[in-house]
């Protein structure tokens, strides 16, 4: 991929690279206990962003000074992983010369920063152009020949029955980005698993054999489209009474489809949410494979009711998506 960006810079091309993590390094192990610094109100990894020269949760805003040793054991905080910060700097080592613009949702928070910065790399102000996924959709930059994406597989392997679907998508999307004009153009996927079928029909573009593929694989798991999935989320300060709140909704709404036998339904649940806690709240879930009719809604809203009639709501507060992707 350095040798392409050199060749693509001496010949007076734009290069547009495409890495889904923010920040500088995504997380920091100790070199010890191996435990990894997370958000004391949530349970995701702590992101260090040399801009600011703080680690920063990326779900509730949370922020701190850096730490140096570990808050659980007191060894050594090894700081890890690369994020568009990251990208950028590396960039500018490899290429002194290049002009690096760096698109992320910390680079464009203020008013028309956007905009004004997609205006600017239109207008040749810069050669090469790193950022999150607002960089893959919709643009087109007749000088751009070459498109690399680094860092797929967190994404390649993330929950949700859609993981693989975002990936084509985004995959194809960013491609696309590439040889728009006259000048032919070329994409470097970096990836560990380079003979993965859906990171090669997306390197291909080629939508009517993905399409077969993933249909399959719907139909075998019983996915959308061959069903609906209604995924129920509970949310609360304690961790327990959140998840006896989860589990007695569950029963509830046994109760109530026992009652209609005939009535389509796999409840799997409750679990931990894919993030199991965000901002102090702990987070539960049910997912129901169902058939999204009004007699489901009607099974749904009746079960709610009884939730409430026993003052759960209290213990947890209820979120019902009738139309989910699988992730709460």
């Amino acid at each position: 991929m350095e040798d392409a960006i050199r060749r693509n810079l001496d010949a007076g091309k734009q290069t547009i690279l495409l890495l889904n993590r923010r920040g500088y390094q995504t997380m920091a192990q100790c070199e010890d206990c191996r435990e990894v610094l997370k958000c004391q109100k949530c349970s995701v990894p702590m992101v260090y962003h040399k801009s600011a020269h703080k680690v920063l949760c990326h779900y509730c805003g949370s922020q701190m000074e850096p730490p140096t040793v570990c808050p659980t054991c007191g060894g050594k905080l090894q700081y890890r992983g690369f994020g568009t910060q990251k990208a950028e700097e590396e960039l500018a080592k490899l290429f002194p010369d290049a002009r690096v613009l760096r698109m992320d949702q910390d680079s464009t928070a203020a008013k028309d920063a956007h905009e004004k910065l997609l205006a600017k790399f239109a207008d040749h102000e810069y050669d090469i152009m790193v950022g999150t996924q607002m960089v893959a959709k919709g643009l087109d930059f007749e000088d751009v020949t070459l498109v690399g994406v680094l860092g797929i597989d967190s994404l390649l392997f993330a929950q949700g029955f859609r993981a693989y679907e975002n990936v084509f998508s985004l995959i194809t999307q960013v491609v696309g980005r590439s040889g728009r004009a006259k000048d032919p153009g070329f994409a470097i996927i970096q990836t560990t698993d380079p003979d993965n079928p859906v990171l090669n029909l997306a390197a291909a573009q080629d939508y009517d054999a993905f399409f077969e593929q993933e249909i399959a694989y719907r139909k075998l798991g019983l996915y959308p489209p061959f069903c609906g999935l209604c995924v129920i989320g509970f949310a609360g300060a304690k961790e327990i009474e959140t998840a006896r709140a989860a589990a007695r909704f569950a029963a509830l709404l046994g109760q109530q489809a026992a009652k209609q036998p005939d009535l389509p339904l796999r409840v799997l649940g409750p679990t931990p949410g894919s993030i199991e806690k965000i901002n102090d709240t702990y987070r539960y879930k049910l997912t129901i494979k169902c058939r999204n009719d009004r007699r489901f809604r009607d099974l749904v809203r009746s079960a709610l009711e009884l939730y409430e009639q026993e003052k759960l709501p209290s213990k947890a507060t209820v979120a019902v998506d009738l139309h989910s992707d699988g992730d709460i």
